[in-house]
C-alpha cells in the first residue's frame, strides 16, 4: 500500500512501502521506517535506550525554556534538540562497567550571544540554601547591569534539575538561594547564565560547581 501527496505550499509527504516521506521545516526527507522489534535488545542496546530515557528526564523541566534560550535552529535541529545533544554527551556510557557516568560540568542549558557569567564562588554557610558569587562583567553597561540571572541545580546522582528564573542581576554580584531540607547533606551542582532585561538574548551558562549542603 502507497500514498504519497504532492502539495505546493506544504511539500511531499506520504508513504510507499517503507518509505516515509515527510517535510522538515522545508526539506523533504526520506527515511525507513523501523522494523518491529523481534529480540530482546542486548545489554549494550538497553544501556544506550537508559541514557536516553534519563537525558529526556534530565532536560523535561527547563525543555520550554531550552526552546527559547538554547542557540539557534541549525538546518533540520532545533534549540531543543540541540540541548538534548548537550545532555546526552555529558552522560557517558562506560561499556565496561555498564554504567552511565554524568559529566555535569560538560552540561550547557543556554547558548547565545550575551556576556557568559564569570562565577566566582557557590558556599552553603547557612542551613537549605546555597549562596553563589559571580564577577560582575558589565563594565558599566546598564544593560548588561540588569541582565537576569538564571540557574539550574539538581541534586548528585538525581536526573531532575531546578529551574529558577530572574533570581538576581549580573550587577548584584551575589545570590542566596534555598532549596527543601531533603537537600541537606548532598552535593549540589549549580549552572548559572543570564538573559537580557527583553528576554530575547542569552550568554552561553556556565557550570558554577558543586556545592555541599548544611
Amino acid at each position: 500500500m502507497a500514498k504519497l501527496i504532492d502539495s505546493l505550499l506544504s511539500g511531499s509527504s506520504g508513504k510507499v512501502g517503507r518509505v516515509v516521506v515527510s517535510n522538515l521545516y522545508g526539506t523533504e526527507i526520506l527515511r525507513k521506517r523501523p522494523r518491529r522489534r523481534t529480540s530482546e535488545p542486548t545489554a549494550k542496546q538497553q544501556l544506550i535506550q537508559t541514557r536516553m530515557a534519563l537525558s529526556y528526564q534530565f532536560l523535561n523541566p527547563y525543555k520550554e525554556f531550552a526552546k527559547k534560550y538554547f542557540g539557534k535552529r541549525i538546518g533540520m535541529r532545533s534549540p531543543y534538540n540541540l540541548a538534548m545533544s548537550s545532555v546526552m554527551k555529558a552522560f557517558k556510557l562506560d561499556f565496561d562497567l555498564m554504567e552511565i557516568i554524568p559529566e555535569y560540568n560538560k552540561i550547557e542549558f543556554t547558548k547565545g550571544n550575551l556576556m557568559a557569567p564569570l562565577p566566582v564562588d557557590l558556599t552553603s554557610a547557612d542551613p537549605n540554601s546555597f549562596t553563589l558569587e559571580w564577577f560582575d562583567n558589565s563594565g558599566g553597561d546598564t544593560d548588561r547591569e540588569n541582565d537576569q540571572l538564571q540557574l539550574l541545580f539538581i541534586a548528585d546522582g538525581e536526573f531532575k534539575p531546578t529551574l529558577i528564573e530572574n533570581a538576581a542581576t549580573r550587577a548584584d554580584g551575589i545570590v542566596q538561594i534555598p532549596v527543601a531540607n531533603t537537600f541537606s547533606g548532598m552535593d549540589v551542582h549549580v549552572w548559572m547564565t543570564f538573559i537580557d532585561e527583553d528576554g530575547t538574548q542569552a550568554a552561553n551558562s556556565a557550570y558554577a560547581g558543586t556545592v555541599l549542603i548544611s
